[in-house]
């Protein structure tokens, strides 16, 4: 294959070129793993939540920040037609300050279904006064069997299991009941006293005793052949209906952070095409004398596109398992704390767009191949 000697024949001509498609495709993998790290540190613990759907406060955009579903209200969600099954998931703010270095978290409370996270150490058997972090609070020197102190409640919990990919708004997440969730919530909404004494205890305990069997949203399963919008039919303008990742991806910037991780992905896969039809396309212009020698002896112009593409090919996997495996190091040596979650799929896909638009930059190169006449480029360099 003529492709392939002239690859051999000019090893170092092509290896820059490799090397300048190697490292665009690692900065495209790259982004790609950072968005998805970046996803999954925003809502991991929105969107792995196990349900069909997740039932919010009307106008609240589904979050979880602003919602709040009464006992009355978790009652109407479950008794609705085509809903199998419901319960409550709270969330509320707080800190760790039991540690040298205070941190923030997110205290999440489930009222059921505790099996649905995935416990790397430790275990998911969560009862009063324990809970379950996700694994990024370890970086704070947390470890299973410590007391954490959650302020500016005065809150202490039992560290009994570490899960992973929980991450809400790219702090560590705490898991716990929903009667600990409630009562954390109610502390936290009483706040405390300027004198440190803490809030008034009959106004605690009145509104404990309203609060108890709340939530922040309803995560429901749906019966056989009902939709999300048959539940939000039926449950009328009093609730927000929206499934874990479309809830997960709606609120607290999300749609912008998506927008611009995309904006950036795709400018970097137009980079990476131009840079290959640039390149090829230069070549071939060197080449004219010896592309008009081939179709003097009979080379169709399909032949020589053919030879281009193989070229292209050849380069682009080279580069591409070069750009892997730098993404990789990267990745491997970024802090603990950053959000990097290389996704098999999505690389795969960027990897697909990346031969796509290389191969679709070749056509400059099939047009100037077009161009050249035999007679007219030999007689040319005759002269």
């Amino acid at each position: 294959m003529l492709g392939l000697k002239e690859l051999l024949g000019g090893k170092l001509k092509f290896a820059l070129i490799a090397t300048a498609i190697t490292l665009v495709v690692s900065l495209i993998m790259v982004t790609t793993a950072m968005s998805e790290g970046l996803l999954t540190g925003m809502s991991g613990a929105k969107s792995a939540l196990d349900a069909d759907a997740l039932v919010f406060q009307k106008d609240t955009y589904p979050t979880f920040e602003r919602s709040i579903l009464s006992a009355a209200d978790m009652d109407v969600v479950a008794g609705t037609q085509g809903v199998a099954d419901a319960y409550g998931v709270g969330h509320t703010y707080a800190s760790v300050g039991s540690v040298s270095d205070p941190f923030d978290v997110r205290v999440f409370g489930l009222g059921g279904r505790f099996g649905q996270l995935l416990i790397i150490e430790g275990t998911g058997d969560v009862g009063p006064g324990e809970a379950v972090l996700d694994e990024t609070a370890r970086l704070e020197g947390v470890e299973i069997g410590d007391t954490i102190v959650l302020t500016p409640v005065d809150a202490e919990l039992v560290v009994v299991g570490f899960t992973e990919g929980r991450r809400y708004v790219m702090v560590p997440t705490v898991w716990v009941d929903l009667p600990t969730w409630q009562e954390l919530h109610v502390a936290s909404v009483l706040g405390r006293v300027a004198d440190e004494g803490g809030s008034d205890p009959v106004a605690a305990a009145r509104m404990a005793e309203e609060f108890e069997g709340s939530a922040s949203v309803a995560a429901i399963t749906l019966e056989d052949g009902v939709t999300i919008e048959d539940v939000q039919a039926r449950l009328g303008d009093d609730y927000t209906v929206a499934g874990p990742v479309e809830a997960a991806r709606a609120g607290n910037g999300m749609p912008e952070m998506i927008m611009a991780m995309a904006g950036i992905q795709g400018v970097s896969v137009v980079i990476g095409a131009l840079l290959v039809g640039v390149f090829f396309y230069i070549t071939t212009l060197h080449k004219t004398s010896q592309i008009a020698a081939i179709k003097a002896i009979g080379a169709s112009n399909a032949f020589l596109y053919r030879d281009l593409l193989l070229q292209i090919t050849v380069l682009v996997a080279v580069a591409t398992a070069a750009g892997t495996l730098l993404a990789l190091g990267v990745g491997a040596g970024m802090p603990p704390m950053m959000a990097f979650d290389p996704d098999p799929g999505r690389w795969a896909v960027a990897v697909a767009a990346v031969f796509g638009t290389a191969y679709l930059g070749s056509l400059f190169s099939l047009r100037s191949i077009l161009k050249v006449d035999p007679a007219t480029a030999l007689g040319r360099t005759s002269a």
